[in-house]
């Protein structure tokens, strides 16, 4: 399996009438695609792009939300021979505007829900753009007629993917993956991480990032089991969807593990004097018993497994760091997080902690079948850390006509990751935090801000954090938090003691940090929630622009 297509040819051989993607559509009701009927419709959708003039090597992009269809014109555009350029529907007209502008797609594909709004992108464009629709009912090809596509005829070098990042100025960087790098990610998870005919995922990250769309879309859809959409975020909706659809498998963000942690705890606040003392004891016992290395979750808490999904095999996690305690509290309820880590440059997974007695807690694990990594020294480093730097099959191309770029991170073969990270004598990896976001103290000492929120959050009062670095008079940095603080804990009305109560938690949690690792100053953000991407990552260039505008900082801050 060398090829996306033969990836596409091969599952639909062997599972050809199981449920593929299914999940609950707006205007439409639950909208369920066999194997079989993804393989047809995207053939049939190929054939429209072949008329419309689409030729191997085009560019086609996808504009739509999860859903079922998304995958037909994921394949349609590559059974096509095409390029797909994946977009993600929350961003705004201009910085999708940006990215078409420099992709010059051929076509974009698009839905009910996205169809107004993809014509006046278009519209906009200097080159000749065609609108396809994915929603919409198509004859079914026979799956004998892949063969005579053009995207049957590209081999493992071909282009498959271009991921743009996004904004409203400058130049878009695009990441281009091509069959061979994402088919051999496929492979290389699929190794440790077994899934078949039996589970069932649950989608809820978006699709046009490579994490979802690898790991959530591609390794199901291989390994013959269900893909299943769900639109919302909603707690409620989501539990749901745990129990009632028998999820066994979810991939996350850290964010998410938060919030279902936070969810339990909140339940056992609320219990009577007799059941909390008889859950805490039990979670002793647990937490004792797994430092031995034994599990007992799942037999002492069978009834929190049970209300959150009874069928759960584990939670995949990635996209940001996951909170060492929150995983082991999970994990002590017999609730599994296994983070692993990666990035879109190589397609993306590299690293990720097995489930079992293998899933080290605080690491990301070992690198996947096939896949190298080693650590270089960095400047200011702590000893043992260092870049991240990456080899495999599964690394990139290079980025979209920036070969300058390019040559910088694609170095003797190996990716260079910008982030940082120590190595494990059996090759288990920890990440440190990301070189771009790195604070450097007055003394040359590297402070990684996601150590530090890390800390913060375990705070009663602080919802969310996000730490950076202010610039000071001698010319080096200090600690800076930005910090919202938990609408739902019982908080003082007054402004004046919501700053103290902050500035007292701050330095609380700051004492057990190194000394030029503690927060310096903070800002109490008015807002429930920090600019984020859709991956739940702090957007620290926003936040740094917003706090430039408040009249107690001045541009030279940050």
């Amino acid at each position: 399996m060398d090829t996306l297509i033969e990836l596409l040819k091969e599952t639909t051989a062997k599972f050809p009438d199981s449920i593929a993607l299914e999940g609950d559509v707006e205007g439409r009701g639950r909208v369920r695609l066999t194997r079989r009927q993804l393989c047809g419709k995207a053939a049939a959708l190929a054939r429209e792009l072949m008329d419309a003039g689409v030729k191997p090597g085009d560019f086609v992009a996808l504009l739509a939300p999860n859903q079922p269809e998304w995958g037909v014109g994921y394949f349609g555009a590559l059974l096509a021979g095409g390029v797909l350029v994946p977009l993600d529907v929350n961003l705004r007209e201009g910085e999708l505007a940006n990215i078409l502008e420099k992709a010059r797609p051929v076509c974009l594909f698009t839905d009910a829900s996205e169809q107004e709004r993809a014509s006046a992108l278009v519209d906009g464009l200097a080159s000749n753009c065609a609108v396809l629709r994915i929603d919409v009912e198509r004859e079914v090809d026979p799956v004998s007629s892949l063969d005579a596509l053009p995207g049957a005829e590209r081999g493992p070098g071909d282009l498959a993917l271009v991921s743009f990042s996004s904004g409203t100025t400058g130049t878009p960087k695009g990441v281009m993956l091509s069959h061979g790098n994402i088919t051999s990610n496929v492979c290389a998870v699929l190794e440790p991480f077994f899934a078949g005919e039996d589970d069932v995922f649950l989608s809820i990250l978006p699709l046009h990032h490579m994490f979802e769309s690898t790991g959530g879309f591609l390794i199901p859809l291989a390994a013959g089991a269900r893909v299943h959409y769900l639109s919302s975020l909603n707690p409620r909706l989501l539990v749901e969807a745990m129990q009632n659809e028998g999820i066994t498998i979810c991939l996350m963000v850290p964010a998410l593990a938060r919030l279902i942690h936070k969810r339990i705890i909140s339940n056992v606040d609320s219990l009577s004097g007799a059941k909390k003392l008889v859950f805490n004891m039990l979670f002793g016992i647990s937490g004792v018993c797994l430092s031995m290395g034994l599990r007992v979750g799942h037999l002492l808490f069978s009834q929190v497994k049970k209300n959150l999904g009874p069928n759960l095999r584990y939670f995949a996690s990635g996209g940001a760091a996951l909170d060492p305690k929150i995983a082991r509290d999970l994990l002590i309820l017999g609730i599994e997080v296994l983070q692993g880590y990666g990035l879109t440059e190589t397609s993306p997974v590299t690293h990720a902690n097995p489930p079992g007695a293998p899933n080290r807690i605080g690491t990301v694990g070992p690198p996947i079948p096939g896949v190298e990594a080693r650590i270089e020294p960095v400047e200011g480093g702590d000893e043992g850390e260092g870049e991240i730097l990456i080899r495999g099959p599964n690394v990139m191309q290079g980025y979209f006509e920036n070969p300058e770029l390019t040559a910088e991170v694609l170095r003797d073969g190996w990716f260079h990751t910008g982030d940082i990270g120590r190595l494990g004598a059996d090759g288990y990896l920890t990440i440190c935090g990301r070189s771009k976001n790195v604070i450097v103290s007055e003394a040359g000492k590297n402070i990684y801000p996601e150590e530090v929120e890390e800390q913060l959050l375990e705070s009663e009062w602080i919802q969310d954090v996000c730490v950076i670095g202010r610039k000071t008079s001698r010319g080096g940095e200090e600690v800076f938090a930005v910090v919202v603080l938990d609408p739902e804990a019982d908080l003082p009305e007054e402004d004046e003691k919501r700053t103290a109560l902050a500035d007292s938690e701050l330095k609380r949690l700051s004492a057990h940090l190194a000394d030029y690792k503690r927060v310096a100053g903070f800002f109490l953000w008015p807002e429930e929630e920090l600019p984020k991407t859709t991956t739940r990552k702090h957007k620290r260039e926003d936040i740094k622009a917003i706090l430039r505008e408040q009249p107690e900082f001045s541009v030279d801050d940050f």
